[in-house]
């Protein structure tokens, strides 16, 4: 195995441990992809390239995910200690109908 194999082995299981980061904290706050995307100040179609982990992710986007998500930037980095919690898609919605 040559050094440039090793690079991509690691940039790989950093992407894969980000996403499933991602996954399981928005589920536990019970965020979409839309929802996560509008705390950060980012798309949501860039919200769902990092998931997919098919962007590199930059220093900056990764503190703006961070901060979005309320965790440490090496939270989102660490090894996944639990399984994601699938989230129903599209924006949570602040307020009812009734209350509207």
């Amino acid at each position: 195995m040559d050094e440039t194999e090793n690079i991509n082995s690691a940039q790989l299981a950093a992407r894969q441990r980000l996403s499933a980061n991602m996954k399981v904290l928005r589920g536990k706050r019970e965020l979409s992809q839309d929802a996560l995307a509008d705390r950060a100040g980012l798309h949501r179609t860039y919200i769902s390239q990092v998931e997919r982990q098919l962007v590199n992710v930059s220093l900056d986007n990764l503190v703006l995910l961070a901060v979005a998500l309320g965790v440490s930037v090496t939270e989102l980095l660490v090894e996944p200690s639990e399984a994601a919690i699938p989230v129903k898609p599209g924006r949570k919605r602040t307020s009812t109908r009734a209350e509207r």
